[in-house]
């Protein structure tokens, strides 16, 4: 028995807030066609290394007045600051650990998967290396976070969480 198709119209979903951090220009170009054509119209920003990385999560510098991102991607190959490094980073910052990082590589190295979790990456994804494969893997990752999905709020400004549902 054949399981049905849900076919999903790609503009009805949620326009999120993606960071992408990719060193590689083309890979960012790729990248950036690959979440407009699965509908994801604003919120896409990418920075090519960890120390921008940081700085943009952080809102410093440059970034001073950028939003803080629904969802990160990391690719795991990272030239400067590492990937792990920028992930250990987020997941150890209270007001950010609830932002979800989706590390991808072009390898399945046991290590990089293990370590990916250790640092409660929130998941470890194989890049593809075929585009039409790729284009796939880009719509079902914003399929997944911006339509699957209920992606945290940030923390209150004072860090409380409060007993009143609806506050």
């Amino acid at each position: 028995m054949s399981r049905p198709s849900v076919k999903r119209d790609p503009f009805s979903r949620k326009q999120i807030e993606i960071l992408v951090v990719e060193s590689n220009p083309a890979d960012t170009l790729l990248t950036s066609e690959a979440f407009k054509a699965a509908g994801l119209t604003s919120g896409f920003t990418t920075v090519s290394n960890g120390e921008d990385a940081l700085n943009y999560i952080h809102q410093r510098g440059e970034y001073t007045n950028v939003t803080t991102p629904d969802v990160v991607f990391l690719d795991l190959s990272r030239p400067d600051m590492t990937s792990l490094e920028v992930l250990r980073a987020i997941k150890s910052t209270p007001h950010l650990m609830h932002i979800p990082v989706v590390v991808a590589s072009g390898s399945e190295d046991p290590e990089h998967i293990r370590a990916v979790y250790a640092l409660n990456g929130n998941c470890f994804m194989r890049k593809p290396s075929d585009l039409t494969q790729f284009l796939k893997f880009v719509e079902t990752c914003y399929d997944f976070w911006g339509s699957v999905v209920v992606l945290s709020p940030p923390p209150r400004p004072n860090g409380g969480i409060s007993n009143d549902p609806i506050a």
